[in-house]
């Protein structure tokens, strides 16, 4: 499966949105604009997608969805890397993150296990992921890209 990534446009949200429910993600980002999300796209089908949130020099990874009929090939990793490179390309600091269910995925991804509370970016200490879209027990990743 030959997958292209590009940044979503509106016409996309309706399938973000379905593929965020279908992997039991939080979709509130999705048409509020506080999120820039990017897609994954095979044969003209989207079979996942990732969001930024932006806070300065700093990025606020979430919702990073692969097509269930689609997962265990790699597709994940294919687009944290996409992601990770844009956030290179837009010279960022960090990329945080909060994870319930794939601490062990993005720990293979070089990303750090971090306090919460050690977040530096206040801003992005008060988004609504930090403050209620996901769950205190939620484990907080950084990467550190200079």
């Amino acid at each position: 499966m030959s997958t292209k990534f590009r940044e979503a446009v509106k016409r996309d949200h309706n399938a973000i949105q379905s593929l965020l429910e279908r992997t039991k993600l939080p979709t509130e980002a999705v048409d509020s604009g506080a999120a820039a999300f990017y897609v994954g796209e095979s044969d003209g089908i989207i079979v996942g997608a990732a969001g930024f949130e932006f806070y300065g020099n700093d990025a606020l990874l979430r919702s990073v969805a692969v097509e269930p009929s689609a997962q265990r090939r790699g597709l994940g990793s294919e687009i944290v890397d996409f992601m990770v490179d844009l956030a290179r390309q837009k010279k960022l600091r960090n990329v945080v993150l909060l994870t319930e269910t794939a601490k062990g995925f993005f720990a293979k991804k070089n990303f750090q296990v971090i306090d919460r509370s050690s977040v530096e970016n206040e801003a992005m200490k008060q988004s609504p992921e930090f403050t209620y879209a996901c769950p205190k027990s939620a484990v907080c990743m950084i990467l550190g890209l200079r």
